[in-house]
Formats: structure tokens, C-alpha cells, sequence
């Protein structure tokens, strides 16, 4: 008999030191080929016809497989295309059929074309039907994940574990607050699949106690992710004391723990990368950062001595900066110079990507406190101003002596990105279909809020960084105009990786088929296993060995 297996609660850095070698090299841990899979390995079904109400709690058990020292296949056709209409339109049905290949039933929905095409048999339904039943053969899409037969045995107990709430007590890891069983299958034969990425570590997760960081843990939860300690996390937002380093609640960061030690009036701390995203060696100690809201007034805020700032930089000589938000964009800046990832929604998406540095009193920024890491930002013209989101601003720019056309939102000045209006759901273009960060099945619905999607704009003449392609989901007219969707790597070359979401909150309800807001919740969780860090073949995880398994530096 196996020993139960659990966390232990601590942490691991993460050994950045060996990946940054792997891509000096040239050699990219994401490579997409394919690979024969033979009878006995075991699928996770990540489309309606079979994962309909587990699909959230998938990444879950694929979360807790990893942690366990299982490493899983993601499997995304690179070509595939997305089939916009539902596929039983008549006169536009899709190639492919629902549920079982040779059927000629359609599914009621738009799908993308199927990643591969395998015959198997239930282990676990997500619907609660009996295992055994046999697929002739389906065609999986949206980005299946697949475990090697070799593997097959130890991550059937951990889906066991994760599906039965009878094992509970042997496996308090699987317990969970929201719980819906995970669609399993096995194959009855080899199959050949498109591996885009070999997964080999869990995300440790960070996520910004911006004030609404509910949404994010919201997420989470909803999909059975916990905290590094073990524990879930929370579903309101923090409390003084009881969320940063030394809490509970460890993977819940501050603004305060983020932006780090900021020194004196007079003699500012210009170290970014002191803060809690960092080691005390200056590595990275998460794998993804999350920021569901956080406002732009945050960010334009400096304090002194715990209050509001003197007038000049002399009135403040030996006080200590104890605020700072441009700080906190320079700290992910530094952040996202490694294989790591920020996903940004709403607000949070505007706050991070428009600001601008000021060397003035009492910002006193370098080129660091620069966010912009996707867009370029534009440049405002001089008066009078020809468009009606726009006021002229005497003195606004060239250091007070050009009077020029600055948006009149000021969330949008340093743009960067501008605020788009939501996209009807059924306008919605897919774009790059076989992106990672982009696997879906069914409808998508957007949802409303302050941000609910992005424009660049032709008067300030902003554009995404080297011009690309970065936009995976937009209105009718985009990309640049309602692009909700959106990820590019930082500055537009090497370094890690930004995903930003339009819309302030999605649903976490299920069966995602009735529930098309709950798809931007699956958008987000792509996401955050899309990182480099997840897997690069050295051990990059946050978490220490389960009992059950033993972690290898390279696994095969």
C-alpha cells in the first residue's frame, strides 16, 4: 500500500539560474511535436462533449499530478482552426463530430478542430456515469492533457484521490471547499498527439492583495488551486495582517511586501528587485503573478512617513518613502525579465501597462518604473485636440512647457492601451486558435466592468511592441479595437510572458455550456500553466517532494 501523500509546507526556490542557461542555449522547453502515446495512457478531455462540469477542477488535478511528480503532455494542434458558427449550422457543419468520430453528430456550440483523434475508455465521468463505457474514437479538442502510459498507474490514484471524497482522509491534499469530479479517460490503443509542452512543475502562484484580489482567488478555488502551504485560498479579500510573507495566507502579496524597502526622501532605494517576488538571492520566488484589479489610483500614490508628501524633496530629507505604486510596476518589471508570467485583469491591466516614469518630486523614477510591456506608448499631440476622448492640458507635456492633448479618462494617460467598450459575445473573433492561452470549447461570453476590453489608439499612435501578433480574442473590428484577450512576451522579445483580460469578473458556475462567462475563468487558468518555469526539464516547483513520488532534476 502506498503512504498518503501531502504537502509540506516548505517552500522551494525556483532554480531560474538552469533555465536561463537552457534558453541561452537555444534550446526552448515548449517545443510542439509529435509523440506516440501507447494504450494505457491516461487523458484528461479538456472539451464540452467530455469535460463539461469539470473542466475548472481539470487544471486542479493537473496542478496536484505535477506536485506529485507526475509530468503531463499538453497536447495543441499549432494549425488547428476555430469553427465560429455552432457545428451543427446547416450549411456549416463542422468536419468533425461531437462526442464520437463516425457519428455524424455535431456539437450545438462553436469548437476549434480537433488536436488529436484517440480511442479510450472512461475511468472517471464528470457527469457521474459508471466507468467502463467505450469510445470508439473521439477527436479531443481544446487542449488535452495526456499522461504516459508509464505514469498511468501512480496518476490514477491521484485521480482517484482527487475524484473520491471517500479518500479524502487519506489524501487531505484533494480536499476542497467547490467540488466536481474531473472527466479521466484511457486509451485502448497507441495514439499519435501534437505535444506542445511538457509540464513538469505546479505554478506557485502569487496574488496581489490589490483590493479586489478576491476575484483572482475566486479562480482559484473554483478550480481546487491551493496555496503554497497547502491551504486554499481565501474567498474574501485580506484583512490587515493576515495576508503576505509570514501569514496564512503566504502566496497573498501585499503592496507593501511587493514593492520592498524603499529607502529615504533623500536617498531612494532604486534596488526593484527587493521585494516579495524575489529570494533574498534576487530569483524569482513565483512562478506566475496575479493581479485581478488593482486601480490606477494606487499606482499614482506616493507616501512619506506613512502619510501624505512634503512639497519638496528638502521638506522630506531623512523620512522614509513607506508607498510607493510605480515601485510595485518596477518590481514585476524585474520580475518579468525571468521565464515567469503576469496575468492582469480590468483595471489591473491598465494600471501596470500605462505607466509612465516621472523624475520629478516626489516620484523620482528611473527608466525602471516603466510599464508599457507589451505596448509602445504613443505621444500626444499639441493643441487643440481634434478627438472627443482627448482635453488639452496647458503645460502637459515636454516638462510643462507644451500644452497638448492628454486623454480626458486618467486611467488612459500614458497610453499605452486605451479603454475599449465589451464586444458583443457574438462578435467575438478567435485569433491564433492553437495558442496556448487560447484553448476553448463552446461559447465565450465577455463580461462588462470599468476595463472590459483594450484599444490602441491612432492619435496617440500606440501599438503592441514590434507590432505583434498579440491579441487572441477582440471585437469585430480589432485586433487593436475590444481586444479582450491578450498575451505577448515582455517588450515584445526575451523574458517572460504577459496575459491581460478584459472584463472585471467572469463566473466560475458550471457545466461551462451553460455558463459561457465561466470560459473567461478557463482563459485565466490556461494561463497560468503556460509559464516557461512550468516546464523547463529542471525542477522549478515552489512546493517540496510528496511522500508518494520522488522529484528527478530531468525527467526523460
Amino acid at each position: 500500500m502506498p503512504r498518503p501523500f501531502g504537502f509540506s509546507a516548505a517552500p522551494r526556490p525556483l532554480a531560474i539560474a538552469g533555465l536561463l542557461l537552457i534558453l541561452a542555449l537555444g534550446v526552448s522547453p515548449a517545443r510542439a511535436a509529435d509523440r506516440t502515446f501507447a494504450a494505457g495512457s491516461l487523458i484528461l478531455p479538456m472539451d464540452l462533449a467530455y469535460q463539461d462540469s469539470g473542466t475548472l477542477q481539470a487544471y486542479g488535478l493537473l496542478f496536484h499530478l505535477l506536485r506529485l511528480g507526475v509530468p503531463v503532455y499538453w497536447a495543441i494542434d499549432p494549425e488547428k482552426t476555430w469553427h465560429a458558427a455552432p457545428c451543427n449550422t446547416p450549411g456549416d457543419l463542422c468536419a468533425w463530430d461531437c462526442a464520437v468520430e463516425g457519428s455524424s453528430i455535431k456539437c450545438p456550440y462553436p469548437t476549434a478542430s480537433p488536436d488529436f483523434f484517440a480511442g479510450s475508455a472512461v475511468v472517471w465521468d464528470d457527469l457521474g456515469g459508471p466507468p467502463g463505457q467505450i469510445i470508439a474514437s473521439h477527436g479531443y479538442r481544446g487542449g488535452p492533457f495526456v499522461i504516459d502510459a508509464a505514469n498511468s498507474a501512480a496518476a490514477r490514484l491521484i485521480a482517484d484521490a482527487w475524484n473520491d471524497p471517500a479518500l479524502w482522509p487519506g489524501a487531505p491534499w484533494a480536499t476542497r471547499s467547490i467540488f466536481h469530479i474531473v472527466s479521466v479517460h484511457e486509451a485502448t490503443a497507441s495514439f499519435v498527439a501534437p505535444v506542445h509542452r511538457k509540464l513538469l512543475a505546479p505554478p506557485r502562484l502569487a496574488v496581489l492583495a490589490d483590493g479586489s484580489e478576491n476575484i483572482a482567488t475566486g479562480y482559484l478555488r473554483a478550480a481546487g488551486i491551493p496555496q503554497s502551504n497547502g491551504s486554499e485560498f481565501p474567498a474574501t479579500t485580506c484583512a490587515p495582517g493576515t495576508c503576505g510573507p509570514g501569514t496564512a495566507n503566504p502566496d497573498i502579496l501585499t503592496l507593501a511586501s511587493v514593492m520592498g524597502n524603499l529607502g529615504n526622501c533623500d536617498s531612494p532605494n532604486q534596488n526593484h528587485s527587493n521585494g516579495a517576488l524575489f529570494t533574498p538571492a534576487g530569483e524569482p520566488a513565483f512562478c506566475q503573478l496575479v493581479s485581478a484589479h488593482w486601480n490606477v489610483v494606487d499606482r499614482e500614490t506616493v507616501q512619506c512617513n506613512g502619510g501624505s508628501c512634503p512639497g519638496t524633496a528638502a521638506e522630506c530629507a531623512g523620512q522614509p518613502i513607506t508607498f510607493h505604486g510605480h515601485e510595485v510596476v518596477a518590481e514585476v518589471r524585474a520580475f518579468l525579465e525571468h521565464p515567469v508570467r503576469l496575468v492582469a485583469e480590468c483595471q489591473a491591466v491598465v494600471a501596470f501597462e500605462n505607466t509612465t516614469p516621472d523624475p520629478a518630486w516626489p516620484y523620482l523614477d528611473d527608466a525602471a518604473r516603466d510599464g508599457h510591456f507589451l505596448t509602445i506608448p504613443g505621444t500626444p499631440p499639441p493643441c487643440p485636440c481634434a478627438e472627443p476622448e482627448f482635453t488639452c492640458v496647458a503645460g502637459g507635456c515636454g516638462g510643462g512647457t507644451i500644452n497638448c492633448c492628454l486623454p480626458t479618462n486618467v486611467k488612459e494617460r500614458g497610453a499605452g492601451l486605451m479603454i475599449g467598450s465589451q464586444p458583443s459575445s457574438s462578435t467575438v473573433q478567435v485569433l491564433r486558435p492553437g495558442a496556448t492561452p487560447n484553448q476553448l470549447d463552446g461559447y465565450f461570453a465577455t463580461e462588462g466592468g470599468s476595463e472590459p476590453s483594450f484599444d490602441l489608439s491612432a492619435f496617440l499612435g500606440t501599438a503592441y511592441r514590434h507590432n505583434r501578433e498579440v491579441t487572441l480574442r477582440t471585437g469585430p473590428n480589432g485586433p487593436g479595437e475590444q481586444d479582450v484577450w491578450i498575451s505577448g512576451v515582455l517588450d515584445g522579445g526575451g523574458g517572460g510572458t504577459v496575459s491581460y483580460l478584459g472584463g472585471h469578473q467572469y463566473s466560475t458556475s458550471t457545466p461551462l455550456s451553460s455558463s459561457p462567462s465561466s470560459q473567461g475563468t478557463r482563459l485565466f487558468l490556461n494561463a497560468l500553466f503556460d509559464a516557461t518555469c512550468m516546464s523547463a526539464e529542471i525542477f522549478l516547483s515552489g512546493f517540496e517532494t510528496g511522500d508518494l513520488f520522488e522529484w528527478t532534476a530531468s525527467i526523460p
